[in-house]
């Protein structure tokens, strides 16, 4: 559905967005989201640059409640995760420059 980006189930989402090895962007959407194209050609770029040093997951929240559990109710979201703590959330469409923030602090640049 994205392009370099993992589907999550809510079985797995914190094991690996969460608590993953790696720090992690998770974007929680619908797959008909209308505002879906412009939020992942901004993170396709962070993902292509990065995409070594931090994981990128999708989440249809249609068919799955891990945002209830999150407290996130706008879609789509973006989560950035590191160590189990969610570090940065923007659950409208960001600027490149909010995103290049958030990512720069998931790195700790």
């Amino acid at each position: 559905m994205f392009e370099g980006f993992e589907e999550l189930t809510d079985k797995d989402f914190y094991e690996k967005a969460m608590a993953g090895e790696k720090p992690a962007v998770a974007l929680l959407t619908t797959p008909d989201n209308p505002k879906n194209t412009a939020l992942h050609q901004i993170l396709l770029k962070y993902q292509k640059l990065y995409g070594d040093k931090i994981n990128f997951y999708w989440l249809d929240v249609s068919k799955h409640t891990s945002a209830e559990d999150l407290g996130v109710f706008s879609f789509p979201t973006v989560l950035y995760f590191r160590d189990t703590m969610e570090l940065e959330r923007h659950d409208y469409v960001p600027s490149e420059e909010e995103v290049d923030k958030a990512i720069r602090r998931l790195l700790r640049l």
